[in-house]
């Protein structure tokens, strides 16, 4: 569809008048100081409908996405509730040390030890059945619980919440600490929350991270109702 300006300035007659007389789109644009998308769209042959069908194709994406927002109830109502179970522990890590049916050649470790990377966190494992005391992500200091009591495996403190959850658990996921997933390196291998991994995301490494959650932070603090401000409202994350 022709915009007001393209009618009063005459583009379509003008470019096609030139293109008639054998003007190469080249020509045409120094002559008229129309845009190769102009020349282009009144010239070519087909690329109006191209277009409008690209044009059409936009609205029917956003209209997706507004539809979804509003409407999403429906779809959620048919999806089964996550439901908590424990996965055995060898099987977690199977796509961080093995990676997936793309990526299993590019991974920078080809026969990974698993006990050896498991061992990063309860130091000394061999067996599921090994009652070892596990370390801190962060310092790699045998961990306890506030109380004093240690904290044995298959429980863990999780490097991303600082919350202990228990391995096995489908919420706790093997991480690659810096993004990659072809980087299956001992150094990489962390373990965390699944809500904290969504939330780290595509993010390269904890620098980014940190910048990604300060930037949210300000916004909240900034635009958040009153009674948050009164710290009346607070997010409870126990159960999850």
């Amino acid at each position: 569809m022709r915009t007001n300006t393209s009618i009063k300035e005459g583009k379509k007659e003008i470019i096609l008048d030139l293109r008639n007389k054998g003007y190469s789109y080249g020509k045409i644009r120094k002559e008229t100081g129309f845009s190769n998308g102009s020349i282009s769209y009144h010239a070519g042959e087909g690329q109006k409908e191209k277009t409008l069908k690209r044009a059409e194709k936009q609205r029917k994406g956003f209209k997706r996405k507004v539809w979804g927002f509003i409407y999403g109830e429906r779809k959620k109502k048919l999806t089964k509730p996550i439901i908590y179970t424990t996965t055995e522990f060898r099987k977690k890590g199977r796509d961080f040390f093995y990676g997936s049916t793309k990526r299993k050649e590019k991974m920078k470790v080809k026969k990974p030890k698993i006990w050896e990377y498991f061992g990063k966190i309860f130091p000394g494992i061999e067996s599921k059945e090994d009652k070892v005391q596990a370390v801190n992500q962060w310092t790699g200091e045998t961990d306890y619980y506030e109380n004093g009591e240690p904290i044995m495996f298959p429980y863990m403190r999780c490097k991303l919440t600082d919350k202990i959850v228990n391995v096995e658990g489908n919420d706790v996921h093997c991480d690659h600490a810096d993004g990659d997933r072809t980087n299956n390196t001992l150094k990489n291998f962390t373990m965390v929350k699944n809500w904290a991994n969504a939330m780290k995301s595509d993010a390269k490494n904890y620098d980014i991270l940190e910048e990604r959650l300060e930037t949210m932070l300000k916004t909240l603090r900034k635009y958040k109702p009153k009674d948050r401000l009164n710290n009346n409202y607070k997010i409870d994350y126990t159960d999850e």
